[in-house]
């Protein structure tokens, strides 16, 4: 059995479907209901550690999507509160359960994502894996320290964790606006925000994460193969942030600034979906 948290969430819905596709058992949970899931669903709060442990009982593995989604949707406080406990419950009680494998759904906003359009300049382009996580806000912090206590928990038990970096999921339909207004200094746009992830990929991301053949944590970037952009992503680049930031690998095209080359090698996961195509 595999429980899947925030599942009454756009994103929780299609892992639930897509696990029910494959012929796999699940229990949902959400703070909030949703009864037409079509499989066991259990009302809760993963701030309750006995909720927690009673929810894993007997199961297998755990897509943890359960938190605020995003640095808008409520105070900092309550974000990072609220995300990091709940996380820290439910790797604990997977650890001390016995649980095969926690998947994280950690968050790109995490590399960098900023309020000011223009503050973060990263060390090197495209991001990937080996990239200092550098949070300018609490949501990105909560998904650091996420990740922190998934490694915590790989060192000290036998549960291994997976954290899937995933950039801002834009449905199909959100995409149709596409393509966005190039990012200029004068108008600056938050660099992981030039990328974008289609939940039906981020989906199969954390599906696959399941059974990847993993040891203790990993860490994996998922994002579109394109920008938002019809512009060069090297010229965005130049005329962005000049000569500042080292250009590592190919970024031909409008190819996106988050490379997803460890996810296709060691998750198998190929993205399916690019606004440029359709």
């Amino acid at each position: 059995m595999i429980v899947v948290t925030g599942a009454a969430g756009r994103l929780g819905r299609r892992v639930v479907r897509d696990l029910l596709d494959r012929e796999i058992e699940v229990l949902a949970t959400d703070q909030v209901a949703a009864d037409d899931l079509s499989t066991e669903f259990l009302l809760g709060d993963l701030l309750d550690t006995k909720m927690v442990e009673r929810l894993l009982k007997g199961a297998e593995g755990i897509i943890h999507m359960g938190a605020i989604p995003g640095p808008l949707r409520a105070d900092g406080r309550v974000i990072f509160d609220n995300n990091v406990q709940s996380t820290f419950n439910v790797m604990m009680a997977a650890a001390e359960m016995g649980l095969r494998r926690v998947v994280f759904s950690s968050s790109a906003f995490g590399m960098g994502w900023a309020h000011d359009g223009a503050a973060f300049v990263p060390l090197y382009l495209p991001l990937d894996e080996e990239h200092p996580m550098m949070p300018f806000e609490p949501y990105g912090l909560s998904k650091q320290v996420g990740e922190d206590i998934g490694k915590m928990i790989a060192r000290n038990s036998t549960t291994t964790v997976v954290s899937l970096r995933f950039t801002n999921v834009v449905s199909p339909e959100g995409q149709e606006e596409f393509p966005w207004p190039a990012p200029t200094l004068q108008n600056p746009l938050t660099l992981v925000m030039w990328a974008y992830a289609d939940p039906r990929d981020v989906a199969q991301a954390h599906v696959r994460a399941l059974d990847a053949d993993i040891e203790g944590h990993e860490a994996f970037m998922i994002a579109q193969p394109s920008s938002r952009f019809k512009e060069p992503t090297l010229d965005l680049i130049r005329d962005n942030f000049g000569n500042s930031v080292e250009i590592r690998g190919q970024l031909q095209g409008t190819a996106s600034v988050i490379s997803t080359e460890k996810a296709q090698r060691m998750l198998g996961w190929r993205p399916r979906y690019d606004w440029t195509a359709s």
